[in-house]
């Protein structure tokens, strides 16, 4: 395994020794929670950052008790068990996302994972060849590194199931502690914070290079739980800096009173795009209440193959001239966007 290492020789030590990671405090086999979904928009505070740091989020609702479970387990009882042989804990946040572990006294690592897309289906990356470093015990407030990774990467796009080389770089670190502010209220006041950085460049014979990339926070009361208060991510897939797909995903232990209306989050999620397959035409039909939007179709290269407005709640989409394979419509109205796929027959 490659290491940058460019870890502070600080640790924090005495009354506030729990505020670092270390082998006795990661979460094993069996441990579980649950988190509510809120608001997708909520910021990151990426700059929110140091010793004293305050995270407020307070103020963002959520979906009606939508959740999450997040679970840690026996990697021989999942799905993918044979794609991770050697892994002996798997992390699942439901419906999202199984990452594949192993650890020691001096770090834990991973041997891949397992993304839950919307529109892909399942992404699965194996490290096999290079695995990826996640924590090095112990980790504290200010420490950080960089790793390489390497390995193979399987997903559905183009028409079929695609299996390439893939190959990347994460950079944790240990950015923040202070005081965490949820829903009503609600506050942790010993918050270590860790962020994740991670990039998988997937390259498929015929298409070209696709690159997997995700932002991590995860908010930990390290004196009280293994597992995580809070979770703020956001993934992308794309090619050539097109994204084809986005999804951003934020978890609280606390569930908002406060409920949002669907106008007060990202209404064009709830636009239908049919038929699927289509052949000639596409119809798209808004939600009620947006009354226009830009419209993008990219094909499975990230190449623009048409561009155009939206302008009535149900409009027809002529796409008689492109061939036949997978395709991604972008629509965009303001701040807010979405991404469907439709197949061309």
């Amino acid at each position: 395994m490659k290491k940058n290492l460019l870890l502070a020789a600080s640790l924090i030590f005495g009354a506030t020794s729990f505020a670092q990671f270390t082998q006795t405090n990661e979460p094993t086999i069996g441990d579980g929670t649950t988190l509510y979904v809120i608001d997708s928009m909520a910021p990151n505070f990426d700059a929110e950052t140091g010793a004293g740091a305050s995270w407020d989020y307070s103020t963002y609702g959520g979906y009606d008790n939508d959740s999450r479970v997040l679970t840690v387990l026996d990697p021989t009882s999942t799905a993918n068990a044979s794609d991770f042989p050697t892994s002996t804990a798997t992390l699942d946040i439901q419906n999202f996302l199984k990452t594949y572990t192993t650890s020691s006294a001096t770090e834990r690592v991973s041997q891949g994972f397992v993304y839950t897309d919307a529109d892909l289906g399942d992404i699965v990356v194996v490290l096999d060849t290079d695995d990826a470093l996640q924590y090095q015990y112990p980790f504290a407030l200010s420490d950080n590194f960089t790793d390489a990774f390497e390995g193979t990467a399987t997903f559905d796009i183009g028409g079929g199931p695609q299996t390439a080389p893939a190959a990347g770089e994460l950079t944790a670190s240990v950015d923040g502690t202070g005081t965490l502010t949820l829903a009503d209220g609600v506050s942790y006041s010993d918050v270590t914070r860790y962020k994740l950085i991670d990039s998988t460049t997937v390259n498929v014979q015929l298409l070209g290079e696709f690159t997997l990339l995700r932002t991590q926070y995860e908010y930990y009361d390290l004196a009280n739980s293994s597992l995580p208060v809070f979770v703020h991510t956001t993934v992308s897939f794309g090619q050539g800096g097109a994204p084809i797909s986005e999804f951003s995903l934020v978890l609280s232990a606390e569930d908002p009173a406060y409920v949002l209306d669907v106008e007060e989050n990202n209404i064009l999620e709830s636009t239908r795009l049919y038929p699927n397959p289509a052949s000639s035409e596409i119809n798209v039909v808004l939600p009620n209440n947006v009354e226009d939007a830009q419209i993008t179709i990219v094909d499975a290269v990230g190449r623009q193959v048409y561009s155009g407005t939206i302008n009535s709640m149900n409009q027809q989409v002529d796409v008689s001239s492109l061939n036949e394979g997978m395709y991604f419509v972008q629509l965009t109205n303001g701040q807010l966007k979405t991404t469907k796929s439709v197949v061309i027959k």
